[in-house]
Parts: C-alpha cells; structure tokens; sequence
C-alpha cells in the first residue's frame, strides 16, 4: 500500500503536474513548435506533430487549460501561442537536461548546426550568436553576474547605449530588464528579459539578422550584420559568417 504524501512536501509548485503535460510527445512538439514566438493555428501545430485536427485541439486544450499556452480567437479562427517568456524560459532550462535527438539526415543535421549557431529563445538571440553577445555585455561590465542572475548596470549602459536602445523603459514591469537564461545548445548563459528583447527587435529592424524562413527560430547574420556586430560587440567574422543551411526541415523534428 503506498504511503500518503508527507504535508511536508505536498505544498508549494506542482512540478509534476507541468512535467506530466510536456512529458506527452505531442504536446511536447506543439509546444516547442510555438518557441518562435508566434500564433499558430490548431491545424497548423496538428500537422507538426502528426496528428488530427481533433486531438490536436484536444491536446491544446490541455496546455490552455494548465496556462503554458494561451489561445486568440478571431472570427472563426484560434491562434495559440506561448503565455509568456517565462514559458520559453522553463523549456529551455529542460532542454539542457534532455537528450539531443541524433540527426538521421544531413537536412536535419545542418538544420541542428542552424539552430546552434543563431536562434530565438522566444523573442532574444540565442545560440553561439546571442552567448557571444552576452559575454561582451559582461566584459564590458554593462552586465554583472550576481550569485543568482544577471545584473544591469543602469549609468554604465544609458552612457554607453548600445544599438541606441534607452534601458530605462525597460526598468518598469514585471518582466525583469536582464537576466540569465541557460542556453541549451551551447551549456552557457546568453541573455533574456525586456531589454534582450529590444536588442533582439533592434538587430531584426536594422536588418543585422533574418529569419531564412517565415516562422521558424533559426536566424542568420546577414552582411550588414557582420559589419555592425564587430563594430558594435567586437564578434568575430568567423563566428557571424557561419552561413545557415537551406533546408525544409521543420523545427518541430530536429
């Protein structure tokens, strides 16, 4: 006869309760799928992970419900997307821990090698790419690590102002300015919260990167980008020319 849960424990987050909900390979998938930080339709994520519209919508449901997933409806339409930063971040803390899925094509191995040369974590760079950017922030002292995080220094980064981006917006809220978030592909930190956001948008609006596919992570640096990345952070053209791959292969299977 099993014991009862000691109160002891039985309080505080229910982990098992996420981890059951994501330890589904089709929810798993479909959630994954939504990392890039855009709405999908049901049919959509349905065809990614290889099941009907009907369980799709089953599963969805689910992730609405448990609020890892939050859904739009317009007219006769709903688009579901990720229910916040926070979301992507715990995925890709998992991500760390589990194991990589060997490639069984050279589409889906240069796929992998795009994926860890430049990618978005929800909306920020992450990758070889945004670790480099993140290890200059740190040189530069205009982040600090704390025994817990990253902090901003505030008077070092409004003297300095990279990309022209004013840090001060991004002190109000609840979501923080800076903070860590463990890079799954390369086992290091790069850099999440508001203003990695804006940095991210920033590289976006002066054309530095581009997605070589509508609505999948992996970024690439175009040519400008090479130039105003080592003007700017000091990267290396090595590391930035690193060309992605054309390839058909979809996220949701590498």
């Amino acid at each position: 006869m099993a014991k009862p849960a000691d109160s002891r424990t039985d309080v505080g987050p229910d982990i098992a309760a996420v981890a059951g909900l994501l330890g589904d390979r089709t929810r798993a998938t479909m959630v994954k799928s939504l990392v890039a930080d855009r709405a999908m339709p049901a049919s959509e994520l349905a065809a990614l992970a290889g099941v009907s519209r009907p369980t799709a919508s089953e599963h969805l449901a689910r992730l609405v419900e448990s609020g890892i997933v939050t859904v739009e409806r317009c007219g006769r339409h709903a688009y579901y997307r990720l229910a916040g930063p926070e979301v992507a971040d715990a995925l890709e803390a998992l991500a760390v821990l589990a194991p990589i899925h060997p490639p069984r094509s050279l589409r889906s191995s240069h796929h992998l090698d795009n994926l860890r040369h430049a990618r978005t974590c929800y909306d920020h760079v992450a990758g070889r790419v945004g670790v480099a950017i993140a290890d200059v922030l740190q040189s530069r002292g205009l982040v600090k690590r704390t025994a817990q995080t990253l902090e901003l220094d505030v008077p070092l980064w409004q003297d300095q102002r990279p990309l022209e981006i004013d840090c001060r917006p991004w002190l109000k809220g609840r979501r923080p300015a800076i903070r860590a978030c463990v890079d799954w592909s390369e086992r290091r930190h790069h850099v999440a919260g508001g203003l990695a956001s804006a940095i991210t948008g920033r590289l976006f609006e002066l054309g530095w990167i581009m997605r070589p596919r509508e609505g999948e992570r992996v970024v690439k640096v175009t040519d400008e980008g090479v130039d105003g990345l080592v003007q700017t952070f000091g990267l290396s053209v090595p590391l930035l020319k690193a060309e992605p791959v054309a390839d058909d292969h979809d996220l949701a299977s590498a």
